[in-house]
């Protein structure tokens, strides 16, 4: 299966974000809506590829261990922008040293190196869609956007199935929490 490590920012992270992509394309969930579905916003830290089954649960307690050297840390969407590939993002910011550390830590993991140029800026895909110039005048309408602070506390295994989710976009499944820092001590009652 297709694997990818990700922090996915909260419910009003995400809300506040799809507000501010309706402000600048007012056909927001309408048929010709070039943003990706709410529901696939991630920041992606390492895209492993094709694993096999009976090495998920081996990568995810690798993650675990990886992770837990990392504190919780600070981060908000900010700007705007298009790579090459055509690939729509928001970037961040805050304590993005922090989360350049975790890239490096789960990549590390075995990811797949084959589009480092993308990979290597963090940021948040809202769309795939290609060129074309309403879409460059949105990006720069939200050059100037910030979302809200939020704490990163974990990141997430997905698996991914291209092509199989809302509008023929991916579909993602959480296969494993990957808490940032030392796993909590064990409460007795």
């Amino acid at each position: 299966m297709r694997l990818f490590a990700a922090l996915v920012p909260p419910s009003a992270v995400l809300d506040h974000l799809d507000n501010a992509l309706s402000s600048v394309w007012p056909g927001r969930h309408g048929r010709n809506d070039p943003w990706g579905p709410k529901t696939n916003w991630h920041v992606t830290l390492a895209f492993y590829g094709e694993v096999a089954d009976s090495a998920v649960d081996q990568l995810a307690d690798r993650a675990v261990v990886a992770l837990a050297d990392h504190r919780p840390f600070d981060l908000h969407l900010t700007g705007a922008g298009q790579f090459p590939s055509a690939v729509s993002w928001i970037g961040l910011g805050g304590q993005v040293d922090r989360l350049t550390a975790l890239m490096t830590d789960c990549r590390a993991l075995g990811a797949d190196q084959s589009d480092l140029a993308q990979a290597s800026r963090p940021h948040l895909t809202v769309s795939r869609r290609r060129r074309d110039r309403p879409l460059a005048d949105a990006l720069r309408a939200l050059a100037v956007y910030r979302g809200p602070v939020w704490t990163v506390e974990r990141a997430i295994l997905f698996s991914s199935e291209p092509g199989f989710g809302p509008g023929g976009h991916p579909s993602y499944q959480a296969l494993a929490d990957l808490p940032l820092g030392p796993p909590a001590a064990p409460t007795y009652g």
